[in-house]
């Protein structure tokens, strides 16, 4: 398990710069200059150019982050804000003898995109008690195609690998207020155990995440039971938004038959309800058109059901049809929500978004796939944008 956690140097260096109208420019020297994996224990080593003579005290006031050391460039010497450390720099080398990167000005505002905004520390070795001030909101995926919609549709990113973690696609999405939002992609792999494992171990790194989702598709259960009410029953590429994920494996085993245990994980109630009430979905669904014969379908949204999680792969109509008598409210049959949701008790609240993408009967294929991929990303991240979630 990792010990590394990840530090906002975004949030922590534009708080610094737009905290004093004195600061023109804010640079980043020393070891993490090169994003080194070797420097995870050392500080972050800024330089704040002023456009005018300061005291070190009012440097001093605006670093809250023990992670820090901050120095402000007075002539030809930068002092460290932390313990007045001295670096004598000639007029005509101060940024070249530091091979320094500028992070910040007071005109450009952030000038680095995306590879400087997060940094990994190692918060249980020197400097102590930092910070980290990262909580990100994770999508989950099982299958690679799952996370490459995701990846395609948050855009610039970074992806991020390390040696006891899933690798991992950061990004920031844009809100309608103009807040940036850091967001996590993860590839769990298929099987509950598996992604439940995968997922403890991003959830280890990511400490304090904001939410976490699972994205991607689902096997559907066609209703026969109220064919008067077929109009209003699900389609290929509609959306299934769970109440509730159920394990419909455990259980015990006897010479009258399988007697399910009814293991039963609810999702994060507040997450259901702004989800299933998001006032945005008619629009978004136009945006989803799909022609089915002659007609052209929208998707449709599903939020007063539950999804069974299953080990294997179900392609047998009826069998799929017999898991309704675990759960009457089954719509759905997927195999990672119940590990991952696990995964997510007592760290963060958690919901399931899937599309429809076959009916776990004998003529399972992969048609809806790269559709159905695409419209449960979508959907999730528009409601990050206009902060629905």
């Amino acid at each position: 398990m990792s010990n590394q956690r990840p530090f906002d140097l975004y949030d922590a260096v534009i708080r610094i710069g737009t905290s004093a109208e004195w600061i023109d420019e804010i640079k980043i020297f020393g070891s993490r200059r090169y994003l080194e994996n070797s420097s995870y224990g050392s500080d972050i080593d800024l330089l704040v150019v002023s456009n005018r003579q300061v005291p070190i005290s009012k440097l001093r006031e605006l670093i809250c982050d023990e992670y820090i050391d901050a120095f402000l460039l007075d002539g030809n010497v930068a002092i460290s804000s932390a313990n007045e450390t001295r670096i004598n720099l000639d007029t005509d080398e101060r940024q070249g003898r530091l091979d320094s990167v500028r992070l910040w000005s007071k005109a450009n505002g952030w000038e680095v995109g995306q590879e400087y905004r997060s940094l990994d520390i190692i918060p249980d070795r020197n400097p102590a008690k930092t910070v980290v001030g990262v909580r990100p909101i994770i999508i989950f995926c099982a299958l690679n195609s799952e996370f490459e919609a995701v990846r395609k549709r948050l855009g610039d990113g970074i992806t991020k690998t390390h040696a006891n973690i899933p690798p991992y696609f950061r990004s920031h999405v844009m809100t309608a207020s103009g807040k940036q939002r850091l967001v996590i992609a993860v590839q769990t792999g298929v099987a509950s155990v598996s992604a439940g494992i995968s997922a403890a171990r991003i959830l280890d790194y990511f400490d304090h995440p904001e939410f976490s989702v699972l994205v991607g598709i689902t096997a559907g259960l066609r209703d026969n039971t109220d064919p008067a009410g077929q109009d209003n029953a699900p389609v290929l590429g509609d959306i299934l938004i769970p109440t509730a994920t159920v394990d419909v494996e455990f259980g015990k085993v006897t010479p009258k038959g399988k007697e399910p245990a009814g293991l039963t994980i609810p999702v994060a109630d507040n997450l259901h309800r702004a989800i299933s009430s998001w006032s945005g979905f008619n629009a978004w669904s136009q945006r989803w058109p799909r022609k089915d014969n002659e007609a052209t379908i929208y998707p449709k949204k599903f939020s007063d059901c539950t999804l069974a999680c299953t080990a294997s792969v179900i392609a047998y109509g009826d069998h799929a049809q017999n898991l309704r008598h675990q759960n009457r409210k089954i719509k759905g049959i997927e195999m990672e929500a119940v590990g991952i949701a696990t995964a997510c008790q007592g760290r963060c609240g958690f919901i399931v978004v899937k599309s429809i993408s076959d009916w776990a009967d004998e003529e399972k294929g992969d048609d809806m796939h790269s559709y159905c991929t695409q419209i449960s990303s979508d959907m999730v991240i528009s409601m990050i944008e206009d902060e629905t979630l």
